[in-house]
């Protein structure tokens, strides 16, 4: 399974990756593999956490990071990730409404609202991806986060304690993400550095938090494993490039 997840991620990170490094500069061609990704961690996301009633969730999940990719591009004014609030506030009104049409006699509400809201917030993440592609260096920071978040990735599909996994991923990813600012002479070597060590941060931090929940268990599950710290470095990518770069 673990080699599962691995090639999971590593197709969707191609994807993306390769969605923006298309030439013309049009949004199209990342914004819908980024929506695509979007319904995949939507579906599995609750599945993944063990909610009693997971449609709901997903919907909601979808649509939160939908909205947040959509207006991050296309609204009139504004930074690219100024919608992310703003749709998760949203989201937590319509989370919490699914819960209390259950009844109360459902299980786990409060549990599968907490769940859903950590979903929202991955998935309003991701609309970094689609962002990034409005920014001159864009497809060079997600070239090279790419590379990070990979180098920081195969580690976790050995069979080592995370003591052993966790500084060997975070140090691959830093010294990939290090070696790829040669690939763009417009991004030194500082940012290179920050950017994997960021990214390598969000897998390795993902990959311990899966392992303690039991890891996936099906197909949609171990889509959402996988897209999980790939959403997440899209919001992480957008930042370092506005702070850094």
């Amino acid at each position: 399974m673990r080699f599962k997840v691995l090639a999971t991620g590593t197709i969707a990170l191609a994807l993306v990756v390769g969605a923006s490094q298309l030439p013309g500069g049009t949004p199209w061609p990342v914004l819908g593999v980024t929506l695509v990704l979007l319904a995949a961690f939507a579906v599995g996301w609750p599945r993944l956490m063990k909610v009693p009633s997971p449609n709901p969730v997903s919907l909601v999940i979808l649509v939160v990071g939908a909205g947040a990719t959509l207006l991050g591009l296309f609204a009139p004014s504004g930074p690219g990730l100024g919608w992310v609030a703003p749709c998760l506030a949203t989201g937590v009104i319509l989370m919490f409404l699914t819960q209390l049409v259950r009844g109360t006699d459902a299980q786990k509400r409060l549990e599968s609202a907490a769940t859903g809201i950590t979903g929202m917030v991955v998935a309003a993440f991701g609309s970094g991806w689609a962002v990034l592609g409005t920014e001159p260096a864009g497809p060079a920071l997600s070239l090279m986060a790419g590379i990070g978040i990979l180098g920081a990735a195969v580690p976790g599909v050995l069979r080592l304690p995370d003591r052993v996994v966790f500084p060997l991923g975070f140090v691959l990813a830093v010294l990939l993400g290090g070696a790829a600012s040669l690939l763009h002479p417009g991004v030194s070597l500082v940012p290179a550095l920050v950017l994997g060590a960021a990214c390598g941060l969000v897998v390795v931090g993902s990959r311990a938090m899966l392992v303690s929940v039991g890891g996936p268990k099906g197909p949609a599950q171990m889509a959402a494993a996988a897209l999980t710290p790939l959403l997440v470095c899209g919001s992480v990518t957008w930042y370092i490039l506005l702070l850094l770069v």
